[in-house]
Order: structure tokens, then sequence, then C-alpha cells
């Protein structure tokens, strides 16, 4: 969040209103939101705090969608509700590529050819033949051979060497 901290409900307020009074998400965020409900104070027989963090009262949102106009998860809100939006994880970019650099790891099931897209694209002289992923398995590193069609994970270290003319 741009700027996260406690916002008062006003009417009938639901999650896209809450997120816009909190400065939208930043490129960082996750592609979820969380919201913890508070238990509903009409049924509640004392604070209405969250007491526990299981399904009951937890509810995931695809930030994606909302931010594609699908309002289906526009969740109502009540008082006491914590909206949580957790930072994306990283994967890297490094190489011939345009933009090497940190990305935030967005959606699930996000290919090296997106990845790379993220990073501007292979340049010229790269090898999209040659692709490798560094990645700690195990709290090993291993170096793995990759096609564009394979999944990335948070953590990974995409290389795009240079290829041989």
């Amino acid at each position: 969040m741009r700027t996260p901290g406690s916002y008062p409900l006003s009417g009938n307020m639901a999650l896209v209103e809450a997120l816009a009074r909190a400065g939208s998400t930043l490129p960082t965020a996750s592609g979820e939101v969380i919201i913890v409900h508070a238990a509903d104070p009409e049924t509640a027989a004392g604070p209405t705090l969250p007491t526990r963090t299981d399904g009951d009262n937890v509810t995931r949102v695809d930030l994606r969608a909302l931010q594609n106009g699908e309002f289906a998860n526009n969740t109502a809100l009540r008082d006491g509700d914590t909206i949580f939006v957790p930072r994306a994880e990283a994967i890297y970019v490094f190489g011939e590529v345009k933009n090497p650099g940190a990305y935030a790891l967005q959606q699930k099931n996000t290919t090296v050819l997106q990845a790379l897209s993220l990073a501007g694209g292979v340049v010229d002289r790269g090898s999209t033949s040659r692709i490798r992923i560094a990645r700690i398995v195990g709290g090993e590193k291993q170096e793995i051979r990759a096609k564009l069609s394979d999944v990335v994970q948070p953590g990974d270290t995409i290389i795009v060497p240079e290829r041989f003319f």
C-alpha cells in the first residue's frame, strides 16, 4: 500500500474503496489481498477483534481481477476488518536482456518467457536456447538449463548468456 494505516469506515465501504483510500497498491504487491474479518458486532459477545485466523474469518481476493474491473469479489468491509496486501516474491533476470534486475513475481505459474518480458526482452546478442536458472534447492545452489515455457519459482535467477555468432 502506498499509505498504509487505519482508516475509518464510511457507510457500506467495500474493498476497492478501502484500497483507493490507502493510495492503491504498489507495483511490488502480490496478486492477492487478504482480509481478516473482525467478529460481527451484532453476534459477538465480546471484543470485535479477530480471535483466530482460520478460513471462517479470512477472505482471499484476487487483486488482478479487481484491477481488471471484475468486482464479484469486491468484499464488503465492517468495522475492525484488517486488509493485508503482501509483497510479491522476487525473481532476478540478468545477462543479455534490456533491463536486468529484480522483478516482483506477481502471479503463479510465471514462465521464463514472461519473466524475460518483465526485463524488456532479450537483446539481439542474447541466446534464448542457452538460458539457465540458478535456484536454491535444499540449501544448495543448482543451475538448470531452462526452456521459455518453464515456470520460475520465487528467488530464481534467470541468466541469459551471449549467443555464439
